[in-house]
């Protein structure tokens, strides 16, 4: 299971995992003692608090029980309402925006009952919400050059590094310091195989999972991790296999369940995709989660070409979203429709609601807006630059310029190169425009447009390489979902162009034509 916090181009972002209640899940779970000295230290005055502390943050470690995870952070700021360090860690865990929000102000309030390294960490933990991304990464990097031992804290880090920013080379950089030290430690093990991955590199993947189901052979989530990996490999009769063995372990196993939908619709059974969809939303009492996973499913009339049955979904989940006050998920909505909006003005249209969203009076973190606002920016980017709207692309460009100017935020970086390259790409600048494209190299959108500026200008190997790694993207995204069948048929039809034509039966027999 990868847990998304910030990654908003995923679409089943912010994944929660069911399973047995708290109680029951307590009983069976190994109190752990006080930290090492090697590790940062808590502050609370109550054991209760602690505890409940320690159950969350290992239950959200161990990627086993996350809602849990949640609830028992709850507890804990309930058991001591001074707890800053767990204020801020159910506001860096809650996907409920309103409370997130709630908890940051109790966090800073209870900042003088926390020790001075338990405020680095609150420092970095709220600055991926608060957006202030500078202050927030230098705390980080002090934490982890103080505690250089503190497996927890690091691999804590290296998610937020390749899930949350798709910072790969620093991310796996902690987490094989981390495997370095302790092999055995199975979350440095999940979160490094999803680093891989995610950065293009699946192939070293399957061996960091069989060893993560060694060491967890009786649990779901290293059998879920396994078939997400393997889906993205491509293999997924495989993936299906292992999210079945997730669900025998354990029948409430969500993601497994969201796996499955995934992977049939992935493999083009859109219809069958969608009962199962069904199944995991009811498996989830998350009201965020649920209008991801339901927003996966509307997916499926667009991959089916289905393309009014989709709009009429998306149009109803943002209705929904905004009366949830649930304004990412309303903005992911109409960026979608957007996006497979076949009528260039009308795309925009629908750019210009998903940006007008966001201006709203919501409850949402200044990160997570800025995020999404640059993904936004970043698509009607790619809209107007096929169609050959400067004045679209331009007004892009302009937003994700003053974006960028103020965060250090990776994903809005290659956003702004993104948008950058789609105008230059207008303008004919084609090297300069292959330079800011390439700034961006997993994202579908960006990919197909590098694909196209190579082609004019003349680097046709590299316009068909681009392509390849492109058609081999296999993920939930809606970018995925829009670019990915376009280059694997273009490169389809490309293959049938080159390839020799069978020979007839006269010239396999040395004969031009004609009978003998």
């Amino acid at each position: 299971m990868r847990i998304a916090i910030t990654f908003r181009r995923v679409m089943a972002v912010a994944v929660v995992a069911g399973g047995a209640c708290i109680a029951a899940y307590a009983a069976n779970h190994e109190r752990t003692a006080s930290p090492t000295p090697a590790t940062l230290a808590v502050t609370t005055k109550s054991d209760a608090a602690r505890e409940d502390y320690e159950m969350g943050m290992k239950d959200r470690e161990d990627l086993l029980y996350i809602e849990q995870g949640t609830d028992y952070m709850r507890l804990a700021v309930k058991a001591d309402p001074h707890f800053a360090l767990a204020h801020a860690a159910l506001a860096y865990f809650t996907t409920d925006p309103v409370e997130e929000k709630r908890e940051l102000e109790l966090s800073v309030k209870n900042l003088s009952h926390a020790s001075p390294d338990e405020r680095l960490l609150i420092k970095w933990l709220n600055g991926t919400k608060d957006g202030n991304l500078v202050p927030a990464i230098a705390a980080m990097n002090d934490l982890l050059a103080k505690y250089p031992n503190d497996k927890r804290l690091a691999n804590l880090s290296a998610e937020w590094l390749c899930s949350g920013q798709q910072n790969f080379e620093r991310g796996e950089d902690v987490l094989q310091k981390v495997l370095k030290n302790d092999a055995a430690y199975y979350p440095a093990l999940n979160n490094l195989a999803y680093c891989y991955a995610l950065s293009g590199r699946v192939n070293l993947a399957p061996a960091l999972m069989e060893r993560y189901v060694r060491l967890l052979p009786n649990q779901p989530n290293p059998e879920d991790s396994y078939g997400e990996l393997l889906r993205m490999a491509g293999d997924y009769d495989g993936a299906i296999t292992h999210y079945r063995a997730a669900l025998k372990i354990d029948p409430k196993f969500t993601t497994s369940q969201l796996g499955i939908a995934s992977t049939l619709a992935l493999m083009g059974d859109e219809e069958a995709a969608r009962p199962e969809y069904s199944k995991a939303v009811e498996m989830t009492s998350d009201r965020a989660t649920k209008l991801n996973y339901r927003m996966l499913m509307a997916l499926t009339y667009y991959r089916a070409g289905q393309a009014d049955v989709a709009r009429k979904q998306f149009t109803d989940l943002a209705t929904e979203a905004h009366q949830a006050d649930l304004a990412i998920q309303e903005a992911e909505a109409q960026r979608t429709m957007a996006l497979f909006n076949t009528d260039t003005a009308a795309a925009l249209t629908d750019i210009e609601a998903a940006e007008g969203t966001l201006s709203e009076k919501h409850v949402v973190a200044p990160e997570a807006r800025d995020v999404e606002l640059a993904t936004i920016e970043q698509t009607r980017a790619f809209i107007a630059a096929r169609a050959n709207r400067l004045d679209a692309t331009q007004k892009a460009f302009d937003t994700l310029k003053t974006l960028a100017a103020s965060s250090r935020n990776n994903l809005i970086q290659q956003s702004f190169h993104s948008g950058n390259g789609a105008l230059l790409f207008l303008a004919g600048k084609h090297s300069e425009a292959i330079s800011e494209l390439q700034y961006d190299p997993r994202n579908p959108l960006s990919l197909t447009l590098l694909a196209v500026v190579q082609a004019k200008a003349g680097a046709t190997a590299d316009a068909h390489a681009t392509l390849e790694t492109l058609a081999a993207i296999i993920d939930e995204r809606v970018e995925t979902a829009f670019a990915v069948p376009q280059a694997r048929a273009g490169l389809k039809a490309a293959a049938d162009v080159v390839a020799p034509q069978p020979a007839t039966t006269a010239q396999s027999n040395g004969h031009r034509g004609g009978p003998m």
